[in-house]
């Protein structure tokens, strides 16, 4: 069997994760003994052994959502969110030029499946005529964070959550600057198999965060979890590729 939680496993949070983990297993009476931190996400995702794990909300609509059981969402209280919502901030490293400068700019990006490092981002420059002429991909939030720091890219998005998170770990970004917020759609799920009771692995998840200490609870920066509704993902748009963007 498989359980992670990969999509905000900094190093500062390994230990409140594999605390989280113990908590969840001990609530479900089975599961692995140790949080899988295999760097092929998708293999887990679409695994008959996932548990528990987390994924992002383009991937989860654009090929998850028919292959795997929704969980729960959970939330982080991002600053102008509904509860289990959360958005991008656009960053750059020029605090004196607005947002509409940067149109025809070099736009570094994780993945082009990710809602919050491309999608949520993508939509929200092409609603304010904003068209970026180069892509960085970089394959990591914190990675678009260095490319627009080191000057390899003009601007980028990260999610609010990993920027915070980023920035308790590496201090430096901060010199980074917060140009635009993108509009809020729903948080990272929680999935798992099919094969499993995603009702009875929902309260081990809630139960276990009850009882997971306040200090490891902030270090997260998790409030708690509700439950959307599917429609609420499906919902959301996709942009189109890079491929075809910057072509």
């Amino acid at each position: 069997m498989i359980a992670c939680l990969p999509m905000y496993d900094f190093a500062h949070l390994r230990a409140a994760h594999d605390q989280f983990w113990t908590l969840i297993r001990a609530e479900l009476g089975f599961g692995p003994a140790q949080l899988t931190r295999d760097p092929d996400i998708w293999a887990q995702w679409q695994s008959a052994d996932l548990v528990v794990g987390q994924t992002c909300g383009m991937p989860y609509r654009e090929r998850l959502h028919d292959k795997v059981s929704y969980v729960l969402t959970p939330d982080y209280g991002i600053e102008g969110c509904p509860a289990g919502y959360y958005n991008s901030l656009i960053l750059s490293d020029d605090a004196d030029r607005d947002l509409m400068s940067y149109d025809q700019g070099r736009f570094a990006y994780n993945d082009a499946l990710s809602q919050s490092g491309w999608a949520g981002p993508v939509t929200y420059l092409t609603r304010h005529g904003i068209r970026p002429a180069v892509g960085v991909e970089t394959g990591a939030h914190v990675q678009s964070m260095w490319a627009v720091r080191e000057g390899r890219a003009d601007f980028c998005a990260v999610d609010a959550n990993t920027y915070a998170l980023a920035l308790v770990e590496y201090p430096e970004l901060a010199s980074l600057h917060i140009i635009a917020r993108t509009d809020p759609t729903p948080a990272l799920p929680y999935i798992c198999a099919t094969r499993f009771d995603a009702a009875r692995v929902a309260a081990a998840v809630q139960n276990a965060f009850t009882s997971l200490e306040q200090n490891q609870k902030s270090q997260m920066r998790l409030r708690g979890f509700i439950r959307l509704s599917t429609d609420e993902y499906l919902s959301v748009p996709s942009p189109t590729s890079p491929d075809k963007l910057f072509s």
